[in-house]
């Protein structure tokens, strides 16, 4: 009913309830982060545009590094399988039993883990689908690819001390350089992987300076625009995440639509690559398939508002807190 308090009645409502109250201030709180944040980012779209460009071009120069990585890996994989078979040519004067001494004797090595016998007609099969080799076949008049051993070495480290122990056997044929082992061209192969991950970390490293610094920037920009408002609001003793919500919100909104964009990008690139070349798509780029590259895409998009609020803080800090 009410009271008589000094020839006033003061009326007393029912109390809410304690869950109704959490549910009205987290309402409220959300209201004020998500929706300031979404206002300020659509009002500072001029300032905030450079840092979306240089945000989307890092998360899908990011996107196609890594897609790069997958597929150099699988190649050097199978480079490193290919270049771990040493193939040791045989004198056409060799007899049976000598091929089979050399054999046991490869085996008996702790780095050879198989010795496979290939013949002069498998030779010269082997040759007809390999680019330049049917070739020289027609242009000869009998068969002129040797039989040989294939020898699987362990690692690609041990073909040099396989290729040592088999050089001076007598069986084995000098004239056409002894063996497949070809010290410059490993070197030479490793070089060129070397390069290519330096060159590509250096790029991504720099892009994703560039990208984290005008992020920031531009928050700095908005804070500066609203230095009015957020100092009455550190006046009247705001927390800190009222005054520093919204702006990592808008940082990782432009990380979301960033994303979106880069990651659709990505995508479309990578699957017009795919069925435009399916015949040898799969020979030049082993291991990129479209759900590698779906897998890709939704990694962008989840790594770009990380990125956004990240940059945000940053910015935040430099400013609020000088």
């Amino acid at each position: 009913m009410g009271n008589v308090v000094a020839g006033a009645i003061v009326l007393r409502g029912p109390k809410p309830s304690r869950w109704r109250l959490y549910r009205t201030v987290t309402g409220n709180a959300l209201h004020y982060l998500f929706g300031s944040a979404l206002r300020n980012w659509f009002r500072n779209l001029g300032s905030t545009a450079p840092a979306l460009g240089s945000m989307t071009l890092l998360l899908f120069l990011t996107g196609l590094g890594g897609m790069l990585g997958l597929v150099a890996s699988n190649a050097a994989a199978m480079e490193s399988r290919d270049a771990a078979v040493l193939h040791v040519y045989l004198k056409d004067s060799a007899t049976q039993a000598d091929v089979d001494a050399l054999q046991a004797r490869l085996r008996s090595e702790p780095s050879v883990k198989s010795v496979t016998f290939v013949s002069k007609d498998q030779a010269l099969s082997r040759a007809q689908h390999r680019p330049g080799l049917p070739e020289l076949a027609s242009a000869s008049d009998g068969n002129p690819f040797p039989a040989s051993l294939d020898v699987q070495v362990a690692s690609v480290d041990k073909v040099a001390a396989v290729d040592a122990f088999v050089f001076n056997d007598p069986i084995v044929d000098q004239g056409v350089g002894s063996t497949s082992y070809d010290p410059s061209g490993y070197r030479k192969l490793q070089e060129i992987l070397f390069g290519l991950a330096a060159g590509g970390t250096a790029l991504l490293l720099l892009i994703t300076f560039i990208a984290v610094t005008v992020t920031a920037n531009s928050i700095k920009v908005a804070i500066i625009a609203r230095a009015d408002e957020i100092g009455i609001m550190q006046l009247v003793g705001a927390p800190r995440w009222m005054v520093r919500g919204p702006f990592v919100i808008e940082g990782a909104l432009t990380g979301v639509i960033a994303g979106l964009v880069a990651g659709a990008l990505a995508l479309g690139l990578t699957t017009v690559a795919i069925q435009g070349g399916a015949a040898t798509f799969a020979q030049v780029a082993p291991g990129m398939t479209f759900k590698v590259a779906l897998a890709t895409a939704l990694l962008i998009v989840l790594v770009g508002p990380v990125l956004g609020s990240a940059s945000s803080l940053t910015g935040i800090r430099r400013q609020l807190e000088t």
